[in-house]
């Protein structure tokens, strides 16, 4: 059961040593970036250790890459008098929770294009 404590501790690190490395990312994001991937880590169940770990990273990074455009679709969403508000942390927090298991479905979807096509002229759902 050390597992989950381990993960969790190399994570912390690791994302410390990222600000350390590259000072001019916002610690916010780098913690949004890195909770949403401790997020998908968690809620994957069932695999490797070591896809959890690929996974982990690849979420980190498109947490980090994707924070302010996760952000500009999000505020819509927030009443207009905090929108100025919102962290980019938020936006690197979605980011990196989501962006993995989009891209995962996405492949799915083009392992057969004739069933993607079919779907979108209107054919079999």
């Amino acid at each position: 059961m050390t597992e989950p404590t381990t993960t969790t501790f190399t994570a912390v690190i690791s994302a410390f040593s990222i600000s350390m490395i590259y000072p001019n990312i916002e610690n916010g994001i780098i913690l949004g970036a890195l909770c949403g991937s401790i997020l998908l880590v968690i809620s994957e169940e069932h695999i490797s250790v070591l896809r959890r770990t690929l996974l982990f990273f690849i979420s980190f990074a498109l947490g980090i890459l994707l924070d302010e455009i996760t952000l500009y679709l999000l505020i819509p969403l927030f009443p207009s008098n905090i929108q100025t508000k919102v962290p980019l942390g938020l936006g690197a927090l979605v980011a990196s929770a989501v962006s993995v298991k989009l891209l995962l479905w996405l492949i799915k979807k083009f392992d057969d294009p004739s069933d993607l096509l079919d779907k979108f002229k209107g054919g079999k759902p």
